[in-house]
């Protein structure tokens, strides 16, 4: 568990496990109105025991949806749909599709005509690994953010296997690569590990500035 005196940070969002008990994410809705956080990420299930404490307080529910590489878009979109719909209704402010990269063309081409209808006044947030994203990858990526109207990319870090993972490389190759043109925000998954969020931050200070006020590091407590 994380030292909650990391929460005094602006960049912070908090993150709450699947299979949370009601009583857990009672305190987690309360630990992120005391702590003024304005992003939670929870599961589809959670949505719904969450919004009761936190409606009206300037808190951001985000619903988690993975999509693996199984998922069927042709016949399985309108399923989708519907469990989309369902967690606004339950309270969500937005959702978090975790998909792999070589999915998120053809998740896009499917949902990019729905987009405005199915999340007015809702928040998208694309979920990738940063270890699926090559180098050349970038202008791909880019353009299917832009081409779905994201609101942001939410980057997550789930295999560290310390200097192989060539981290920093990878992150500076993402900002690099980043065009100014980009509307979206970003945000990171890297669990409880400081040393990887300190290192986001520094590269992000020095190459594009312009993006520390809308990053969020998701943690759970």
């Amino acid at each position: 568990m994380i030292n909650t005196e990391y929460f005094l940070d602006d960049n912070m969002a908090l993150w709450c496990p699947v299979k949370t008990d009601g009583t857990d994410l009672a305190y987690y809705a309360e630990f992120a109105v005391s702590n003024r956080l304005d992003y939670t990420s929870v599961s589809v299930d959670a949505v719904k025991i969450m919004w009761p404490w936190l409606e009206n307080k300037k808190v951001k529910i985000m619903a988690r949806f993975y999509l693996d590489k199984k998922f069927d878009f042709k016949n399985g979109l309108s399923n989708l749909v519907t469990d989309i719909n369902a967690v606004f209704k339950q309270g969500a402010d937005g959702i978090q599709i975790f998909i792999s990269m070589n999915e998120l063309g053809n998740m896009v081409e499917q949902l990019y005509a729905i987009r405005d209808d199915l999340f007015f006044n809702k928040e998208l947030f694309i979920g990738l690994d940063i270890n699926d994203i090559d180098i050349c990858a970038f202008d791909n990526l880019w353009n299917a953010l832009n081409k779905i109207r994201a609101d942001g990319l939410v980057l997550a870090f789930p295999v560290d296997k310390g200097d192989k993972s060539d981290f920093v490389g990878r992150i500076y190759g993402l900002l690099d690569a980043w065009q100014k043109n980009l509307k979206i925000k970003l945000h990171f998954v890297l669990g409880e590990n400081m040393l990887r969020i300190q290192q986001v931050k520094r590269l992000t200070q020095s190459m594009q500035p312009d993006l520390m006020s809308d990053i969020r590091f998701f943690v759970n407590i």
